[in-house]
């Protein structure tokens, strides 16, 4: 009986996630463009709007008014998070939509964030994609740690490398932070290394599993330099205009590898494209946008490398 359960059972979809800090930096653009590209390849997709205070991605769908939305299977309208799945109008592609003029989605509780996350990875779809919000709150982090594909999306700017950077930094940390929840030695000293000024002269990953190795046990040293391998950020550089702004996350990737010990891969950039921009101040659903764009091809090559 239980054989035959299995084998009933669905597939969890795999789930991307699309973050990077700081706001502007086209994570909403590159959500839409991933979810359509991956539609015409026929891959079933749900576009996850969990930037819950300031829900976009229906504007970009060309949706004014999202009929159903998370909201409403948080407040338990629906039962299930598949009832709340609407059609954009594209073969493959529907949306989640997070937009509410309520704040309890904004204000997420945790066993609420929970609740999601599980039923996510419920879902009957090939692949789930979720649209982060800005910042780096746990909740924000914690939808980013969730996924098989963490995309990491940055502008040529500094202020946006930085940024990025910091969103990569906060994700270790905050994954590290969660698998010492029950071991209150180990996580106080984490906490103590996430203050770039702490005392205990903690200024790289390597300079903490040193500190774990001396203050609480090699056990828990390994256990950290493990779950630190398996974080594989993946590096979008955004509106890029010269060659050279492609290499900004290069820059995150080098820097990664030797403060935070990890390693992440560079996906590739996205042209500017002021199509974009007209689209999307005229309320123009992103996925008309003329297939020869640069911008729209950056993205399929993304989609090819992913898949």
């Amino acid at each position: 009986m239980k054989e035959a359960n299995n084998l009933n059972k669905k597939p969890s979809p795999t789930i991307w996630a699309v973050g990077g800090g700081k706001g502007g930096v086209g994570k909403s653009v590159i959500s839409t463009l991933l979810g359509f590209w991956l539609s015409q390849m026929g891959k079933r997709t749900v576009l996850i709007d969990v930037d819950f205070g300031g829900a976009n991605l229906h504007t970009m769908l060309g949706i004014k008014s999202p009929p159903k939305t998370i909201n409403d299977y948080i407040t338990k309208k629906y039962d299930h998070l598949e009832e709340i799945c609407i059609e954009t109008g594209i073969e493959n592609l529907r949306l989640l939509s997070g937009a509410s003029e309520i704040l309890s989605l904004a204000n997420l509780q945790f066993a609420q964030k929970v609740k999601i996350m599980q039923s996510i990875s419920q879902l009957d779809t090939d692949i789930a994609i979720l649209d982060l919000g800005s910042g780096t709150s746990y909740n924000v982090l914690d939808f980013f740690l969730m996924a098989h594909r963490k995309i990491v999306v940055l502008t040529p700017q500094p202020i946006s490398i930085q940024n990025a950077y910091a969103f990569v930094r906060n994700a270790v940390y905050r994954k590290l932070s969660r698998l010492s929840s029950q071991k209150p030695a180990l996580l106080a000293t984490i906490k103590t290394a996430m203050d770039p000024k702490n005392n205990m002269n903690v200024r790289t990953v390597k300079d903490l599993l040193k500190a774990v190795q001396e203050n609480n046990s090699e056990e828990d040293m390994n256990l950290l330099s493990r779950e630190i391998q398996e974080i594989r950020p993946a590096l979008v550089t955004n509106m890029t205009k010269s060659p050279r702004d492609r290499e900004a996350g290069r820059i995150i990737q080098l820097v990664s590898q030797k403060y935070l010990m990890i390693h992440p891969t560079i996906l590739g950039s996205i042209m500017r494209d002021n199509q974009i921009d007209n689209m999307i101040s005229g309320m123009a659903p992103l996925t008309a946008i003329d297939r020869s764009s640069e911008a729209i091809a950056g993205v399929y090559n993304i989609v090819a490398d992913l898949i």
